[in-house]
């Protein structure tokens, strides 16, 4: 059987200071002689599209921004070769219904094929399968929970459940050779996964997934390799300039090229450097702080204490930089409140809290609650403000 070559892409979405480019098809431009001469060398070629297409002004409710690109910016996508786009992210229903129906109007128009979502609860397509000459591939789309969940009447995407996903899984690799899981999810701008992104990923292993990759966090991770399968957590972003100022270590992305043979595969990450309006082939190819990150990985499996002190010092590091909107949607106590307990009978004080909030703060504490990511944030910023306390208090 020939061998079949897949590259895949981090986050993709055409922003305003690029859109002429993608309506032109500028392909060159925007990613270069090189990126595209690898994306033309694949037999298929996949990215995230972290957002909707469509020309909608009706964004959904919620706090943090609504992404989208219009419609006719599909072009360039078009014509670097892409064949398939993961939909099951975080960003791709923020213009509901009919951000969903024209996205996929134009993906389908453009023989784009995706996944990761659909109509409604019961119809959400997980995966795609390819068929490349008797070798059938399985890419298969899950993602956390945001402002995304389908219901009886109103699509959505395809949401991590373990026990269904294994499930899932297991009989998928059944009937396939190879299969690919894309995980939409993690802590943005962080580049050490937390411990319940790798045992997500060992247990997706476990029941058959040969690779999974998690985008969404805008940052490269580390790679690890288990049992027979290989993992990349953090992919960075492909082309998603969607802020203007970013730090050198979120203005790089890894593009995963995967070789697979009869006899196995094979996956070389290449790095890309994000341009002013596109990106480009790191002719350099500096990988030396994520094979480092990869290896103090290795390490924290095998339970090495200075490893572990590492992680969590870094860990703790990206968590910070979310302290302000952390409690800026958890207000506490303070002193007004104290003094409406001396004023207010119990059911009164209920009322004055309950009304002390305002619309877009109530959104707020609902996305800090329902989503993982910040679960996860709120979680590592409390513990570290214990440990600060407690070591105050054991030096008094």
């Amino acid at each position: 059987m020939k061998d079949t070559k897949i590259i895949i892409a981090g986050d993709l979405l055409p922003m305003p200071c690029n859109y002429e480019l993608f309506r032109a098809g500028d392909v060159k431009t925007l990613f270069g002689e090189k990126l595209c001469t690898l994306f033309g060398s694949a037999d298929y070629r996949i990215c995230n599209f972290e957002g909707c297409f469509t020309d909608s002004d009706t964004p959904i409710e919620k706090i943090g921004p609504s992404i989208k690109a219009p419609v006719d910016t599909i072009k360039a996508i078009k014509n670097l070769g892409i064949d398939y786009a993961t939909l099951g992210n975080t960003h791709s229903m923020d213009y509901g219904k009919q951000g969903y129906l024209d996205t996929c109007k134009t993906l389908s128009e453009n023989n784009i094929g995706y996944f990761g979502w659909g109509d409604n609860s019961k119809s959400v397509k997980s995966y795609a399968e390819i068929d490349d000459g008797g070798r059938k591939i399985i890419l298969y789309n899950v993602t956390e929970q945001f402002e995304n969940a389908p219901r009886e009447d109103f699509p959505g995407v395809n949401l991590y459940d373990e026990y269904r996903v294994c499930r899932e899984l297991k009989e998928l690799k059944e009937q396939s050779d190879f299969l690919i899981v894309f995980y939409h999810g993690g802590i943005e701008g962080t580049h050490y996964n937390s411990e319940k992104m790798r045992t997500r990923f060992h247990r997706m292993a476990d029941n058959g997934a040969d690779v999974v990759i998690s985008q969404h966090t805008h940052a490269i991770g580390e790679e690890e390799r288990y049992k027979n399968s290989y993992f990349l957590y953090g992919q960075g972003n492909f082309c998603f300039h969607f802020r203007d100022d970013v730090t050198p270590l979120l203005a790089e992305g890894l593009v995963l090229e995967l070789d697979i043979t009869d006899n196995g595969f094979t996956a070389k990450p290449h790095r890309i450097l994000r341009t002013e309006k596109g990106c480009l082939y790191d002719e350099q190819q500096d990988l030396s702080e994520f094979y480092a990150r990869s290896k103090v990985h290795d390490k924290l499996l095998e339970e090495d204490k200075t490893a572990k002190a590492e992680f969590e010092e870094q860990f703790g590091k990206d968590c910070a930089n979310w302290t302000n909107m952390f409690f800026w949607a958890l207000r506490g106590i303070n002193p007004a409140d104290s003094e409406k307990r001396k004023e207010l009978s119990p059911k009164e004080l209920i009322e004055y809290l309950k009304n002390s909030y305002t619309r877009e703060q109530l959104l707020g504490i609902q996305m800090f609650m329902r989503n993982e990511e910040f679960n996860e944030v709120g979680n590592q910023i409390l513990s570290d403000l214990l440990k600060e306390k407690d070591t105050k208090e054991n030096t008094q």
